[in-house]
């Protein structure tokens, strides 16, 4: 959302399908070793996050780097933390959320596959 109110702030159009798509251009730049540090980090592919990062520090600079990977851990953190203890969207965020959701296709993610993705390992119950 904050992504969506920036641009419109600023007079920028970002392709929010890209959260999900990784053919798309987000419209953000440096986005494509941004995604690739965010997808290193979260694979745990430590021979690709340091090559990424000496890319990415040369790029857009060591600060913008770590910034980068601190918020992919936090989001992935926060994430796992409130589907595991079963948070719903409130209603509120669920009315305003929900072309965001659409438009990313966030609504038809599934844990199982991410799992699958990033470690290789699937748990029975798809969590």
């Amino acid at each position: 959302m904050l992504l969506r109110a920036s641009g419109e702030r600023d007079g920028t159009a970002y392709n929010l399908s890209a959260v999900t798509d990784d053919a798309a251009d987000a419209g953000v730049p440096h986005s494509d070793l941004i995604r690739g540090l965010t997808e290193a980090a979260v694979r745990h592919d430590a021979a690709a996050l340091a090559t990424l990062r000496e890319a990415a520090n040369a790029a857009m600079g060591e600060q913008q780097t770590v910034d980068t990977l601190a918020v992919a851990a936090a989001f992935n953190g926060i994430t796992r933390v409130a589907d595991a203890t079963g948070i719903p969207l409130d209603a509120n965020t669920q009315q305003t959320t929900a072309s965001l959701r659409v438009e990313t296709g966030i609504d038809g993610f599934d844990y199982g596959a991410k799992s699958a993705r990033y470690d290789g390992v699937a748990s029975a119950a798809g969590a």
